[in-house]
């Protein structure tokens, strides 16, 4: 099941405003997670993985499929918070514990 439109932050100018002024930061393992209060009464999410990190595409869109499908499993009870999700270097495929808790540490100020 793909992430519809309604759950996703818009390209550019999305991510950058979330970058440069987030309302909350932190990390679980290899995720680092950068979020922002929206207008939108839905929280919406972005992933980002560097091509320099994870050269093949195939890894990339993995780690993209599962970080969307643990959004999804979690989203009724998250808050209206646009989310980027950075996947840094040495994240393992089948790592869904720190998924999981990914979301459930979610506290907005």
């Amino acid at each position: 099941m793909s992430l519809s439109d309604r759950y996703t932050v818009p390209s550019n100018p999305g991510f950058s405003s979330i970058l440069s002024k987030p309302d909350l930061k932190f990390n679980k393992g290899s995720y680092l997670v950068f979020g922002k209060k929206n207008s939108v009464k839905t929280p919406r999410l972005g992933v980002s993985i560097k091509k320099r990190d994870y050269k093949l595409a195939t890894q990339r869109n993995t780690f993209k499929r599962k970080v969307k499908n643990s959004f999804l499993s979690c989203i009724e009870d998250l808050p209206s918070v646009d989310f980027i999700v950075m996947v840094r270097p040495g994240a393992q495929l089948n790592d869904s514990k720190t998924l999981c808790a990914l979301w459930s540490s979610v506290e907005v100020k």
